[in-house]
């Protein structure tokens, strides 16, 4: 899915990616079906949960035979710097989605998560997450952090600024993003803690979007923290 530097590319490199918080933030490596590798972004929200977007775990409308459905496997690296994989890397075929994206392809539930077979959040940390109402989104600086594929290979990168608008199921931002950032969280500094209130899925035009961590979400998001 398409994402977009609008005007001045603002981001910046993280180079401390061993250190926390920018270790919660993970590159990922999927395989699809017929075999395609391709990369995204996850994010801990528990031991052995990370959030991402849904289009990463499960495909749909590719248009190439084969490639559609849940993907065979993803690699999970936080927080890579290139080559280096400061605190290792862990393979899960283990995925979790719901029937809007699974089924239906509709944007508007593109999100999703990653069941570990290890403990591997207990060393990262992870983020919190709310469903927050509409004028305290507004009110909000979002904040994206995540390996975009057209800075070198497996480097983070960091910008932020103020939400644009929000509907019941999306919210909108000028936070510059390129391709392999889907998945990101999209979150705001709350007393020194980050908190997730959506996961960045697209690009637009004007604005970017992700995926707003409303009740139905968040209980979702709940439920498969739980899961092992």
């Amino acid at each position: 899915m398409a994402e977009t530097v609008h005007g001045p590319d603002d981001r910046r490199q993280i180079t401390d990616t061993a250190a926390h918080p920018w270790r919660m933030h993970a590159s990922l490596l999927i395989v699809a079906r017929d075999n395609s590798q391709w990369i995204g972004t996850g994010w801990f929200i528990g031991p052995r949960t990370l959030m991402t977007a849904g289009h990463v775990i499960h495909i749909k409308n590719s248009g190439v035979p084969g490639r559609d459905g849940w993907v065979k496997s993803v690699q999970v690296m936080p927080g890579r710097n290139g080559s280096t994989l400061p605190h290792g890397s862990v393979t899960s075929t283990s995925f979790r989605s719901v029937t809007g994206w699974t089924d239906n392809g509709d944007q508007n539930f593109d999100y999703g998560a990653i069941i570990l077979p290890t403990d591997l959040g207990n060393t990262t940390g992870w983020f919190g997450f709310g469903a927050y109402p509409d004028s305290y989104l507004l009110a909000s600086t979002g904040n994206i952090s995540g390996y975009p594929g057209d800075k070198p290979a497996g480097t983070q990168w960091y910008d932020s600024r103020k939400i644009a608008s929000v509907d019941a199921r999306k919210v909108y931002y000028d936070i510059d993003t390129a391709g392999g950032q889907s998945g990101s969280a999209v979150y705001r500094m709350v007393g020194g803690n980050r908190m997730a209130f959506a996961i960045h899925a697209y690009g637009g035009a004007v604005t970017n979007s992700g995926t707003r961590i409303n009740t139905e979400v968040y209980n979702n998001m709940v439920g498969w923290k739980a899961a092992t």
